[in-house]
């Protein structure tokens, strides 16, 4: 009989692990979409599926070495990334000194650029409140969560003149 896999087909939105299961059988399997033999990986433990999409193939073995059909099981992880960051005060001009603030949520960080470029993780990591440029500036900010995934970026076009003390 075929290995039996303790995990249905599908998304899920966290890394998973799948376990399979054989009569007393030996079990091979392949996660790179070849179909499996006796000299790819014996199953010993249970496979960590990361993000992405995986395709876990595997055959058992009987006693005699007559190996079972093939049972390709394919799982996709999407782990949710936050909505693009909340990030104030709002697009506009100011005639005096505003900070500017983006919320982070728990196991995020934030980014920043003032140039109008995209921000990455190479870009300014974000601290605290940022004294907003004098004159205009194209400010842009992105969230990373733990996997290194990027929200959607924010952009805020501020133009800062302060007026003159006489």
């Amino acid at each position: 009989d075929p290995p039996k896999f303790s995990l249905d087909e599908g998304t899920y939105e966290e890394v998973q692990q799948v376990s399979l299961t054989s009569d007393g059988d030996k079990i091979y399997y392949t996660v790179n979409g070849t179909n499996p033999t006796t000299s790819d990986t014996e199953y010993t433990e249970p496979i960590l599926l990361n993000e992405g999409s995986n395709e876990v193939r595997a055959i058992s073995v009987n006693k005699k070495g007559i190996p079972s059909l093939v049972v390709s099981k394919t799982y996709v992880i999407d782990i949710p990334v936050a909505d693009a960051p909340a990030v104030s005060p709002s697009t506009g001009q100011y005639d005096r000194q505003m900070e500017i603030t983006i919320q982070v949520p728990e196991g995020y960080k934030a980014y920043y650029t003032l140039d109008n470029t995209d921000p990455t993780e190479n870009s300014t990591l974000y601290t605290g409140p940022i004294k907003m440029p004098q004159g205009q500036t194209i400010f842009s900010a992105v969230l990373v969560n733990g996997q290194g995934k990027m929200t959607q970026i924010t952009k805020r076009n501020y133009v800062l003149e302060l007026e003159e003390e006489e």
